[in-house]
């Protein structure tokens, strides 16, 4: 009898022991699921302090960029000892590095884009092809532009007045006057494919009424369209901005090829002076400079931030239009 109690009691035993053990592994697993999200938890919170530092610290820099910019552009240069200082060149690219980090900027005359406002026909079917646009896209495009300027509701063969935009998914109204940002651009009918491909104020504006692009005042952009992105071309044409400073049609000739050339030189122009209105797009990339033996080395541990502004010059003073910080 004894030895029979004695078994039950060891089979309870066994059985609170397991239990316990259940009980033990499930308390562990708790502790280490609760471990685990605690970490996840720092790292994120780590991980965001790190991009917000990285991003003030961008936007510190690209703010200095911009800062550049316009210094170099007011700044009068001065003869000392038969030595002129260096004039700034619009559309060059500059940069300067810093210890926490790299600034790179530059400076144009709106001159150079093409105006909405005052749509050459030839210039803005010229940068469609570039982008490789079918002809019947290209009508599209162009009668719409028009349209979406005109203030009447007759629509061109091709265009689109209010009574297309109001049917669409997310309706909104056409200008029906003169463009007032050239963001504007994207929300004429046809150019929906063309979304995302540039930034529409590195090609176009609302302060060039000439209807011309000032080859010396070149976008990125519209240096790759003009050369087509050629790399010979591009880095024929920036030395020749070291060498020459103003750009004339000779030289535009001998930097594009005759064929390139004769296809453009009606839209463009190599006026210096005449356009009050300037843009400057400036980025900041947060990282490291070490100096090495030879020369100096940057490590990037951010992404950039760009900045654009706008603006009237008035002499000595300038008048912000837009500012974008992205």
């Amino acid at each position: 009898m004894n030895c029979r109690h004695d078994k039950i009691l060891t089979t309870d035993n066994g059985k609170q022991k397991g239990f316990a053990l259940i009980v033990v592994i499930m308390i562990m697993l708790l502790v280490s699921f609760l471990a685990a999200q605690l970490i996840l938890s720092v790292r994120t919170n780590q991980q965001i302090a790190f991009h917000a530092r990285a991003r003030a610290i961008g936007l510190c820099l690209a703010q200095g960029g911009l800062n550049l910019g316009i210094f170099r552009l007011l700044d009068k240069p001065l003869e000392e000892m038969g030595v002129q200082d260096e004039a700034l060149l619009l559309g060059y690219p500059y940069d300067a590095s810093l210890t926490n980090g790299k600034i790179d900027y530059y400076v144009v005359n709106e001159s150079g884009k093409i105006d909405l406002n005052k749509l050459n026909k030839p210039l803005i079917n010229l940068f469609l092809d570039y982008l490789a646009v079918e002809e019947e896209q290209k009508a599209i495009i162009v009668d719409s532009l028009l349209d979406w300027r005109d203030s009447n509701d007759l629509h061109r063969l091709n265009g689109a007045e209010r009574d297309y935009y109001e049917t669409l998914d997310d309706p909104y109204l056409p200008r029906n006057g003169p463009i007032k940002d050239p963001m504007e651009f994207f929300l004429v009918k046809g150019t929906e494919e063309l979304t995302g491909r540039f930034k529409a104020s590195d090609v176009f504006t609302v302060h060039n009424r000439k209807g011309q692009i000032n080859f010396n005042s070149l976008t990125p952009f519209m240096l790759d369209f003009l050369t087509e992105e050629d790399e010979e071309k591009k880095e024929a044409y920036r030395e020749a901005q070291e060498t020459h400073a103003t750009l004339t049609a000779a030289l535009a000739r001998n930097i594009l090829g005759n064929e390139r050339f004769d296809a453009c030189s009606s839209a463009l122009t190599y006026e210096a002076g005449g356009n009050k209105y300037y843009s400057i797009v400036a980025r900041g990339g947060p990282g490291r400079v070490e100096a090495g033996e030879e020369e100096e080395e940057f490590h990037a541990e951010g992404v950039e931030t760009e900045v654009r502004v706008m603006f009237e010059r008035r002499g000595d003073r300038i008048r912000y239009l837009s500012w974008q910080e992205s």
